[in-house]
């Protein structure tokens, strides 16, 4: 368990930069609102990795679990499935509009559990180098 806090901060100070990023060139109350939406992911997220698999699972199965359990991108692969004639062209119009919002959103949600990881990951190592000097 000793894993879990460089986890969660990873994982939620990373969303917030990742919706910074994604956002950075519309107005600030896109890019405030953007990231808050991926932060709050994240974080109820983070919540979920605790019961399964919990903090201390192998780096795959918690990114996967982080990925997954996000509610943001539940939303965002739902939107996708829901509009699949308008992403493979079968069909166009204004209720395509928004069709392709749905797979970024959900490629949005995945780098910030890899940021948690790679925290953890330098966490342990700087642990493990000071408990052999």
């Amino acid at each position: 368990m000793r894993n879990a806090l460089p986890f969660v901060l990873g994982h939620v100070i990373g969303a917030f930069a990742v919706g910074a990023g994604a956002a950075a060139f519309l107005n600030f109350k896109a890019t405030l609102g953007f990231s808050i939406l991926l932060t709050t992911g994240a974080a109820a997220s983070a919540l979920v990795c605790r019961w399964w698999p919990g903090y201390d699972a192998p780096s795959w199965r918690l990114w996967l679990a982080a990925c997954v359990a996000n509610p943001l991108w539940v939303v965002a692969v739902g939107s996708t499935i829901g509009q699949y004639e308008c992403l493979l062209g079968w069909r166009s119009g204004l209720d395509c509009l928004f069709a392709d919002l749905g797979p970024l959103v959900a490629l949005a949600c995945m780098p910030s559990p890899l940021l948690g990881l790679a925290l953890r990951w330098l966490v342990a190592r700087l642990l493990k180098w000071r408990a052999a000097t």
